[in-house]
Order: structure tokens, then C-alpha cells, then sequence
């Protein structure tokens, strides 16, 4: 029987999109909850957001935290995790190595002037996210999968097309929407992905939460 299944996030893509797309995909029912910063205060002071943070993933009334877990959760039942366990370990890697490159960006968000905060970006972008970018872009050629671990799309692929989508968005001020540009296997993987009719759908009905 199919669980009965509700993400909470903020009306974005954010750290939510590689779980819906997942669903999308793998057509698993879920229900797509959109809040505001003023209902986030509210579950947390009501302890509906164990950790107080999203997004949130409830299974059968069961909460879950932590948008990784969940990620994987909705690519094993949506058929997009590995089947080999090496495989899965391969697209895990993937995925580690887009948070470590997202964690350099956060970063900045504590820089309370624009100027300085944009700055800082453009210098990052050129210098350490650039430098891992090009170490994963490596990974992924040594790898000579038709997709980014395997022959078939997996999570990997979903977590990159989402990932490269977000940073090359104009959501962050100071990041360059040639991010990607040279780096041809990221981006063969990323538009595997976009040019899938669920996800072109999916989008095509989200527009305006794009990022």
C-alpha cells in the first residue's frame, strides 16, 4: 500500500526540490505543503518541526528532519537510489560534495552589507567553489557513467540538475550564472534531468517558486 506522505517547506526550491522532483518522477503521491516564515514560528512552538528547522517529511503522521535523509528516502521509493550498493555510495558522494560546495556559500549570509556580502562571493566563486567544482567535475568523467554514477538517472542527477539550477539562479547576489558553464559533464547530467517531461511539467506548474 502506498504511504501517505507530506513535505513541508517554504514556497521554493531550495533544499526541498531534489525530494519533490524524486517523487515527481518516480510518480509517488506526496502531498506538497507550502509555508511562511510565521507558520514555521508556529510549529516550532507547537514542536511540530523536531529540530525546528525544513524542510519536513511525514509518513504516515511519522515526522522526519534533516532534507538529506529524506532525499534518499524519496529516491529509494521512487526508484532513483542505486541499485549496487557501490553505486549508491558514488551518488552519495555526489551529494556530499554539492553540500560542501553549497556550506562555502552560506557562509556568507551572516555578512550584513551587500557590497561586502557580494564581494565575497565573486572572490569565493573564483577561488574555493570553483576549485570544487572542478575536483567533482573530475569525479564524475573518472566515473564514465552515461549519467552522473550510473547508466540510468539516479538521485545524483536530480541533486545536481537542482543544485546547479539554484546557484545559477540570481538567488544569490554575487553568484555568477555562468557557475557551471565549464564543467560539461555537471551540466549533461543537470539537463538530463530538465529535459525529463515530469520534470518539465513539474516546472511548468511551479513556475513562480522557481527559486
Amino acid at each position: 500500500t502506498m504511504s501517505n506522505i507530506k513535505l513541508t517547506y517554504f514556497n521554493m526550491s531550495g533544499r526541498a526540490e531534489p525530494i519533490r522532483l524524486c517523487f515527481t518522477i518516480g510518480d509517488v503521491k506526496f502531498e506538497d505543503e507550502r509555508i511562511n516564515r510565521d507558520q514555521l514560528m508556529e510549529g516550532k512552538a507547537s514542536g511540530r518541526f523536531p529540530l525546528g528547522s525544513l524542510p519536513v517529511l511525514e509518513v504516515d503522521g511519522k515526522v522526519v528532519c534533516q532534507s538529506y535523509a529524506m532525499q534518499n528516502y524519496a529516491a529509494k521509493i521512487s526508484g532513483l537510489y542505486p541499485k549496487e550498493p557501490f553505486d549508491g555510495m558514488k551518488a552519495e558522494e555526489v551529494s556530499l560534495s554539492l553540500e560542501d560546495i553549497g556550506q562555502i556559500l552560506y557562509a556568507t549570509f551572516s555578512i550584513q552589507d551587500l557590497d561586502e556580502k557580494i564581494a565575497k562571493r565573486k572572490e569565493l566563486c573564483e577561488t574555493k567553489v570553483a576549485e570544487k567544482i572542478d575536483l567533482l567535475e573530475k569525479i564524475l568523467v573518472k566515473t564514465g557513467k552515461k549519467f552522473a554514477v550510473a547508466d540510468e538517472m539516479t538521485v545524483a542527477d536530480v541533486h545536481l540538475y537542482c543544485f546547479t539550477t539554484l546557484f545559477t539562479s540570481g538567488w544569490l547576489d554575487g553568484v555568477p550564472t555562468d557557475l557551471f558553464d565549464k564543467y560539461p559533464k555537471i551540466k549533461e547530467c543537470a539537463k538530463a534531468v530538465a529535459d525529463h517531461p515530469k520534470v518539465i511539467a513539474w516546472n511548468k506548474a511551479h513556475a513562480p517558486a522557481a527559486n
